[in-house]
């Protein structure tokens, strides 16, 4: 079963199409308001087309644009649980079945088979009022699943979660995502690790990359999609063969075939490092210009190069912004011609 989606909704700055194959799972990634959720809406069909603008599904080629999320076979799951208050973790997980014409005795059965499955057993009794965050994800992730959907869609459903919640949800949805088509918004990247097989990029309501989950780590194009795998994208130029001068400076030994002239390095910071001190010895000769992160990386700003501080415990309480300080470099940085 294909999707082809293409949203246009000048009110929120969004023109994109999107095509999803059968059993693919897909990460939606971009910035702040970027169009990532409002591409989720359009696809559950929780949006309608404003007058100057279109949306328009199409599953194997047939129109679904205009047909409600629970008639298109999708499963639709946010960072909010939304479950029914009065009722028990069983009768929420049950609710859809029920609706769809299912004895309530044969539901139940199915959702206490579901509430084992996603960790909840023993818990088929209590009100939402009474579970944890975690406990109310898994039992609308069971909601979600106890209809058997086709496509499997999830805006940011651990945003809300602690670290060890969030560890137990993201194995559970790939274990029951597995026969799944799944679209999911995220900015994590252990989302895409162990959910994406493709991810798109969405840059001021465009598509402005797609790549498989394993090139957006290794070699994203995109600066958003670089900082989100700890890397990172610096202007400068080729000066010499296998050397790159950053606009701030700094040389740097290079790998990828680029000839003299503009161009870009992609980073790793985890391939330099920083002696802070007037007599340091290293590339370059600078001041750091700030300390900040990328995803989860402590960084230096070293003129416009990041550096890694979690490799440098010797540096820790004598890096600081204004310092002066030069890097040794343990690898060879990529770089390409200027887009």
């Amino acid at each position: 079963m294909s999707l082809d989606l293409a949203v246009r909704i000048p009110g929120r700055a969004v023109d994109a199409c999107i095509r999803i194959d059968a059993g693919e799972h897909v990460a939606l990634v971009g910035p702040n308001g970027a169009g990532k959720s409002t591409m989720l809406e359009a696809l559950a069909g929780h949006l309608a087309a404003p007058r100057d603008g279109e949306i328009r599904l199409a599953i194997d080629g047939e129109d679904f644009s205009r047909t409600p999320l629970h008639k298109r076979g999708f499963a639709y799951l946010s960072q909010t649980a939304h479950l029914f208050n009065h009722m028990s973790v069983l009768d929420n997980i049950a609710y859809g079945l029920v609706s769809a014409g299912m004895k309530r005795r044969e539901a139940r059965e199915v959702a206490g088979e579901l509430a084992v499955k996603v960790g909840l057993e023993g818990f088929e009794d209590r009100r939402p009022r009474t579970l944890s965050g975690g406990q109310a994800q898994k039992c609308a992730l069971a909601r979600a699943l106890a209809v058997e959907p086709r496509v499997l869609l999830l805006d940011e459903p651990l945003a809300a979660l602690d670290v060890r919640a969030a560890r137990e949800m993201r194995g559970l949805v790939a274990d029951l995502a597995q026969t799944r088509t799944l679209v999911c918004v995220t900015h994590d990247v252990l989302d895409l690790l162990a959910w994406a097989d493709r991810v798109c990029v969405l840059e001021d309501g465009h598509v402005t990359e797609e790549c498989s989950a394993d090139d957006a780590l290794s070699f994203p194009r995109s600066e958003f999609l670089a900082e989100l795998a700890g890397l990172k994208w610096v202007d400068g130029e080729m000066r010499e063969r296998g050397v790159f001068v950053t606009s701030g400076g700094v040389p740097l030994a290079t790998m990828g075939e680029c000839g003299l002239g503009p161009g870009r390095a992609l980073i790793d910071p985890r391939a330099l490092r920083l002696r802070v001190g007037d007599h340091a010895d290293g590339i370059g000769a600078g001041r750091i210009r700030g300390i900040s992160r990328i995803g989860p990386c402590p960084v230096a700003y070293f003129e416009d190069v990041p550096v890694e501080l979690s490799m440098l415990s010797s540096a820790r309480g004598t890096v600081a912004e204004g310092r002066v300080a030069t890097i040794e470099q343990t690898g060879l940085v990529k770089v390409e011609r200027r887009r």
